[in-house]
């Protein structure tokens, strides 16, 4: 047998609560499907520092945009932090219903967990070809920017809070979300008859009513996308959707308050590293704002005021180096290029950088999918928005990189503004906070 290079020694050590009674509280793993988090979540299972009897747990919230590289790791992660320390690994998504709300039915957001596995496989497995930013961008009708990264707000921030009420709250899984009207199969037709109790050209024309400045053909696509879609999700049981021996669900078990004065405590554990320090301060910053919550609307929404941020690595002094120093050795690893990230072409990274990256050959690149350039300038030109400037003088175009900026189009075709305001990119997102 090959002998494997022998790995950098690296170690938590034993983590400085800001409180004593933290050490008592659920333990919670943000796993972003990237080497830094993944690190920590296997450093944390092998020194004891997470413990399944106290609930806790690792949670990856998949983005239907991962490198198909990261899939693979992420799977390979969730079967062994399952398998050797009986640590639940969860996989979730986004997703949105029907429900009904001041007298009339609409879409909200919601989650449903998902199986390590292609949907195309599994009914209840993982979706990759972007379905969740289609369905995302057609229930808010607007893309991602720089300005508003919904994206990450959306697609894992809020649905991790759900999930993590309805697991705190000893429950037997995510309950039943969305009406209980069942469609009826044998009917024809589109809208109402054929999927919900929503009709996509009501939803249009209120939101014309309503000042949208989207054209009416753009509304009405975006609401007959939602109406294609199931309009509730089942209840689901967390022994479904992981390999761990799990404790007891409560009698009677409901959601605990992820809001308000009395939101649930619990612990998040942070994959950044000693070389995030600006992101740590950040998260820490935001904490303060967080914890001052008195009410269920007064907060910080992309943190819960429970919530109580520690950052292991960064503590433990593990950089960058540290972390490839933690998988050398190991007989697995994340396979993407360098400098790929997870999800790969992220308007975050800044144009120059995106059209380097379009010109790197990728043999795992799948066309039609995020995975490839091409998705994201077919994605942005179908859901580019543009409205009447402020001045009156002509329209503004809003697409991901913000108003009137460069497209994925013009980066596909190796354009790129070398002085433009997001030719260098800007500050990291929250994909990993």
């Amino acid at each position: 047998m090959e002998q494997l290079p022998e790995a950098d020694a690296q170690s938590l050590g034993a983590l400085r609560y800001r409180e004593p009674h933290h050490a008592d509280l659920p333990h919670l793993v943000s796993f972003s499907g990237g080497r830094s988090s993944a690190a920590l979540a296997f450093m944390a299972a092998e020194e004891g520092l997470l413990r399944p009897e106290r609930r806790d747990a690792v949670l990856f919230a998949n983005t239907s945009a991962e490198h198909p590289g990261t899939y693979e790791f992420a799977a390979e992660c969730k079967e062994r932090l399952e398998a050797e320390f009986g640590l639940p690994c969860f996989w979730f998504e986004f997703c949105t219903v029907e429900d009904a709300w001041r007298g009339d039915y609409w879409r909200r957001a919601s989650y449903r967990l998902v199986k390590p596995v292609p949907v195309e496989q599994d009914s209840d497995g993982y979706r990759s070809s972007g379905e969740l930013f289609e369905e995302l961008v057609s229930l808010q009708g607007m893309l991602p920017n720089p300005h508003s990264r919904t994206c990450t707000a959306k697609l894992k921030l809020y649905p991790s809070h759900e999930l993590i009420g309805e697991w705190l709250g000893a429950t037997e899984g995510p309950a039943h979300a969305g009406h209980h009207w069942q469609p009826d199969p044998s009917a024809g037709g589109g809208g109402r008859s054929r999927q919900g109790l929503i009709d996509p050209a009501l939803v249009a024309e209120r939101y014309s009513r309503r000042g949208g400045t989207a054209s009416a053909e753009s509304a009405l696509r975006r609401a007959q996308h939602l109406a294609s879609l199931p309009p509730s999700r089942p209840a689901q049981r967390w022994p479904d959707f992981t390999g761990a021996p799990l404790p007891p669900a409560g009698h009677g078990a409901r959601p605990v308050p992820m809001r308000g004065p009395g939101a649930a405590l619990h612990v998040r554990l942070l994959g950044l590293r000693a070389d995030e320090s600006n992101r740590v301060g950040r998260v820490l910053s935001r904490t303060l704002f967080a914890e001052g919550a008195t009410t269920a609307s007064c907060t910080v929404r992309t943190q819960p005021p429970g919530e109580r941020p520690y950052f292991p690595l960064h503590e433990a002094g593990i950089d960058a180096a540290g972390v490839i120093g933690f998988w050398k050795g190991r007989d697995f690893d994340l396979d993407i290029p360098s400098g790929a990230g997870n999800c790969v072409f992220c308007f975050m990274k800044g144009t120059s950088s995106l059209v380097e990256l379009g010109t790197k050959p990728d043999a795992r690149r799948s066309a039609g999918t995020p995975s490839d350039m091409g998705w994201w300038s077919d994605f942005e030109m179908r859901h580019l928005r543009t409205a009447p400037r402020r001045n009156g003088e002509g329209l503004s175009r809003f697409g991901f990189f913000g108003v009137n900026s460069a497209t994925f189009a013009d980066l596909a075709s190796g354009r790129a503004e070398a002085d433009g305001r997001y030719a260098n990119g800007t500050p990291a997102c929250d994909c990993t906070d």
